[in-house]
C-alpha cells in the first residue's frame, strides 16, 4: 500500500483516464437541440455520433443505425440500457417514444440530472482529496511545530531549572 499521497494522485489519474462522465451531459444537449431544430431522430443521432467521440458516440451511432433499420426502440437502445451512465437516459427515451413526450424534454432534463450528478461526484472526490491531505500535512509540521514549539520552552525551563 502506498502513501496517502499516491494514493491521492491514482484517485486523480483514474478519473482523467475516463472523460466520458463530462461528455455525456453535452451529448445530450447537443442531441436536443439538433431535434428541436427539427432534424430526424436517426439523423441527429448520426449527427451527435459523429462529433463526439468514445463511448457516447459509439453508442449513439450504435441506436442510429439499428433505428434507420427500422429496429423498435428497445433494441435500438438496449447497448445503453447496460451502461450505468447511459440506462437512465435510454429508459427515458424509449418512454418518451411510448408515451409521446417531447425527446428534447426528456434529453434536456436527462443532461441537467447527470450534471447534477457530476457535481456531486467532484464534491465527494474533493472531500475525500481534503482528509487524505491531512495526513502528509500532519507529517510535515509536527516536526517543526515540536522543534520551534515545544524544544525551547522545555530548554527555557531546563535552564532555569539547573541553572
Amino acid at each position: 500500500m502506498g502513501s496517502p499521497l499516491s494514493q491521492l494522485l491514482r484517485c486523480i489519474r483514474s478519473r482523467r483516464a475516463s472523460p466520458v462522465d463530462a461528455t455525456v451531459p453535452a451529448a445530450l444537449d447537443v442531441l436536443a437541440a439538433c431535434l428541436s431544430s427539427g432534424a430526424a431522430v436517426e439523423h441527429a443521432l448520426l449527427a451527435v455520433a459523429a462529433a463526439f467521440d468514445g463511448e457516447p458516440g459509439r453508442l449513439l451511432h450504435g441506436a442510429a443505425r439499428l433505428l434507420a433499420l427500422g429496429a423498435p426502440v428497445e433494441s435500438a437502445w438496449s447497448a445503453a440500457l447496460d451502461d450505468p451512465q447511459w440506462a437512465p437516459v435510454a429508459r427515458s427515451i424509449v418512454r418518451a417514444h411510448h408515451s409521446g413526450a417531447p425527446l428534447t424534454d426528456v434529453l434536456s432534463r436527462a443532461a441537467e440530472e447527470r450534471r447534477r450528478a457530476l457535481r456531486a461526484q467532484a464534491h465527494a472526490a474533493a472531500n475525500k482529496a481534503s482528509v487524505r491531505v491531512v495526513l502528509p500535512l500532519g507529517i510535515c509540521f509536527l516536526p517543526a511545530f515540536v522543534l520551534v514549539g515545544v524544544v525551547p520552552v522545555v530548554a527555557g525551563f531546563a535552564a532555569a531549572l539547573w541553572g
